[in-house]
């Protein structure tokens, strides 16, 4: 097959590094001399399962045509003789990353955390179990069990591994941690944190850990205050108090603070003039978490909430409604005003001018009428007015409404006289009747 239609796998760097060094070049001159013996294994796509250091080689050398035998296998399986083949030929590739990567694929694949294969669970004989790992990939139970556990950590430790700076039972240590925790630790000590020991590790996971349980009884602790400072009952106010000091105490030893003690720490160690403005904004940062305040928090049940929300959507509501009416009154204000400075002219002995008129402005009786009859409706409620009421809305007028608004209302009452006194005049004429009202 053409070399050109071949392609690596792209797991194959996650689990072997290239050959390099003497092995490499006697692999070489090897395939110069005899050329590729051993066909290439792909798929039909031309993705390379086992060969790639051939292929390298072939490319190297120019050589166009490669032997080949093509598996039509799924992914899975296609993963699993990537492993098994390369385990067999490449044979040392000590990184325990790629080791640990491998083992994780092993146990998944033979369902070895679910007590064997399930595609041969009729067949005890096939049955796999962690023995079968290790010697898989050439290390003991115990260092398989270790390597598996690598898996949890996150990249940049697992990167620290890969170099060699983190041995494996340390960093087996910060594999049982939270990756919120790894990462935390990791941005406070950088590589730093390779400098430990086994046993500075181990007990470093030991105080994350407490400190990690001491947040959730925390968290759990807050949620109990948060109710009883809800119903407000005078006989909680002791408990209350409790959960406060105790929920203090927690604070003080949470995992934030251990990992910040712990840089402040190897800073200390390292005893670095540059590093003094860190450690003394560290020591503020701690002995601010180890005092904060207790967490007040608010629970507000569904029903209130739904009630507030609702009071909100109609307060918009009637906000827009004001907006309206405000713009709508500042207009008739103008229009009051206006009528009222020509009414002032008027009574001065001012010459009555004929203004022009445009045709939506033209007078129509009818509609004149309507309103008319609409402001006597409107007005009944004076029917019923004596001193004593005619008082009380007087003080209630200036107690809700501004002074603006109360000339404005003083100004239409001035202009709605002047109409009642020439109406009742020319109903009475009208009616033969004598004047009730004197202007």
């Amino acid at each position: 097959m053409s070399i050109h239609r071949l392609k690596p796998h792209p797991k194959n760097e996650e689990y072997y590094a290239d050959l390099t060094g003497e092995k490499y070049e006697e692999l070489k001159r090897s395939i110069e001399v005899h050329g590729i013996r051993d066909p290439l294994k792909i798929l039909p796509d031309g993705t390379i399962l086992a060969g790639h250091q051939r292929y390298r080689i072939a490319r190297e050398l120019g050589i166009e045509q490669v032997p080949v035998a093509i598996y039509d296998v799924s992914p899975e399986e296609a993963e699993y003789l990537l492993i098994a083949d390369n385990e067999e030929r490449r044979g040392e590739d000590n990184d325990p990353m790629r080791k640990a990567r491998r083992a994780k694929f092993l146990a998944e694949y033979w369902g070895v955390q679910r007590g064997g294969d399930r595609r041969s669970k009729d067949q005890i004989g096939l049955l796999k179990t962690l023995d079968d790992i290790a010697d898989s990939i050439g290390e003991s139970k115990t260092n398989t069990k270790r390597l598996i556990k690598l898996n949890n950590l996150i990249p940049e430790l697992q990167a620290l591994v890969s170099s060699g700076k983190l041995g494996t039972s340390a960093a087996e240590q910060l594999a049982y941690l939270s990756p919120e925790i790894q990462r935390t630790l990791y941005e406070a000590l950088g590589e730093e944190i390779a400098n430990r020991t086994f046993a500075e590790t181990k007990e470093l996971r030991r105080r994350l850990e407490e400190a990690e349980r001491r947040d959730q009884e925390t968290a759990r602790l807050q949620a109990e205050l948060a109710e009883l400072r809800e119903q407000g009952r005078e006989e909680d106010r002791q408990k209350i108090e409790q959960l406060e000091r105790r929920i203090r105490d927690l604070q003080a030893q949470s995992w934030r603070v251990v990992t910040l003690e712990q840089e402040l720490s190897a800073l200390r160690e390292r005893g670095r003039k540059e590093d003094r403005e860190r450690i003394a904004e560290l020591e503020r940062e701690i002995e601010e978490l180890k005092n904060r305040p207790v967490e007040r928090v608010e629970v507000v049940p569904d029903s209130v909430q739904e009630e507030i929300e609702a009071w909100k959507r109609r307060a918009a509501e009637l906000e827009s409604k004001l907006k309206s009416t405000e713009e709508l009154a500042n207009q008739h204000a103008e229009r009051v005003a206006k009528l009222f400075d020509e009414v002032v002219r008027l009574k001065s002995g001012g010459a009555v001018v004929e203004m022009p008129k445009r045709r939506d402005e033209e007078f129509n009786v009818s509609e004149w009428a309507k309103q008319y009859f609409r402001f006597m409706g409107d007005t009944s409620f004076l029917l019923k007015a004596n001193p004593e009421r005619m008082d009380a809305l007087v003080e209630h007028l200036l107690q809700k409404r501004n002074t603006e608004i109360l000339l404005l209302d003083l100004q239409m009452l001035e202009r709605v006289a002047v109409f009642a006194e020439y109406m009742h005049k020319r109903l009475s004429e009208r009616l033969h009747k004598p004047q009730l009202i004197k202007g």
